[in-house]
């Protein structure tokens, strides 16, 4: 990895996640690497980083700073589910803002200001994680600057071909997809269009199932913006130290 990049132990955040992507924030908040990487964002120097060493930086700045707006909402509210009314989404993207590279900023604006405007790849949207259940899975390992390209399609790949994201209904030729697509459709067109975009990470497509995706309808599956938790907020204890800007 490259000495440039503040993070350490890239696979940290394994053991807290697991196989369905529901993170264990309970064991996650005693971790004291991920206290570090909050630190490790607040002094980092960006000015001699790469496109990839800053590309993978912003990635692993939005995945981190999301969990610790969760710490935030639950210290907050131990019985907090998740991003279910505007005015949550509001708060948690909008309103707080956070301390990166010694200046302010929301979620909101590294995801479309930094991410979406800067580096233009649509694959950010199967790279970072919102803390809900229809987000994709947070990342069980942060984003390295020298295995970034392989690891963003990796992710790709296991999004797109998750039925509970991407389905292909063919008897009634409908494509029911993730919202995600109807959201950042312009991000697509670059490599395609949506359906070119997802045929590209299709696996095992025959010739007739590409031709049923050309034609099939889209529709769109209902965001479950719940967190994406393995124990119940309500059982989580609260934490001070992730809390504070």
């Amino acid at each position: 990895m490259s000495s440039t990049t503040p993070f350490d132990h890239l696979s940290a955040l394994k053991p807290y996640i697991d196989s369905n992507g529901l993170v264990n924030y309970e064991k996650l908040k005693k971790d004291e690497w991920l206290i570090d990487q909050v630190q490790h964002l607040k002094t980092a120097d960006l000015h001699n980083m790469n496109q990839n060493e800053e590309f993978a930086f912003w990635l692993n700045a939005y995945n981190i700073l999301t969990i610790k707006g969760v710490y935030i909402e639950l210290e907050r509210n131990p019985n907090w589910k998740g991003n279910l009314s505007l005015f949550n989404k509001i708060r948690f993207f909008f309103l707080r803002r956070f301390n990166v590279a010694g200046k302010k900023i929301n979620l909101r604006n590294l995801e479309n200001k930094i991410l979406r405007k800067r580096f233009k790849d649509p694959r950010i949207h199967f790279a970072i994680n919102c803390a809900s259940k229809s987000c994709p899975n947070l990342p069980k390992r942060l984003f390295d600057p020298e295995t970034l390209d392989k690891f963003l399609d990796s992710l790709t790949l296991s999004f797109i071909n998750d039925k509970d994201h991407v389905f292909l209904d063919t008897e009634k030729d409908i494509l029911y997809l993730n919202p995600i697509f109807k959201w950042y459709t312009k991000d697509f067109e670059i490599q395609g269009g949506v359906k070119g975009f997802i045929l590209k990470y299709l696996q095992d497509a025959e010739k007739s199932i590409i031709e049923t995706y050309k034609k099939a309808r889209i529709k769109y599956i209902k965001y479950d913006w719940s967190i994406n938790a393995q124990e119940p907020p309500e059982n989580l204890l609260k934490i001070d130290i992730l809390s504070k800007n």
